[in-house]
């Protein structure tokens, strides 16, 4: 695996600082870049399929219908 400094990707021409240093520092405390979460489902009845297909999931719990900007609907 190459050096990410050698690579000649447009990443360290000066425009970047910020993030350069920013992946500076978590390389060197040898920190992750994210952290997942995923929270237990327990088991639902299932929508019928002509609901299922108009929302989006199969469960209940599961219907998050975007509503813009700020999140809501009017």
């Amino acid at each position: 695996m190459s050096d990410r400094n050698s690579q000649s990707c447009g990443c360290m021409d000066g425009q970047n600082q910020w993030v350069n240093s920013v992946y500076r520092h978590l390389s060197e405390a040898n920190a992750p870049l994210a952290m997942l979460y995923v929270p237990y489902q327990g088991w639902e009845t299932p929508y019928d399929p002509c609901t299922a297909l108009k929302v989006g999931t199969v469960f209940q719990s599961l219907c998050k219908p975007f509503c813009g900007k700020g999140g809501k609907c009017w």
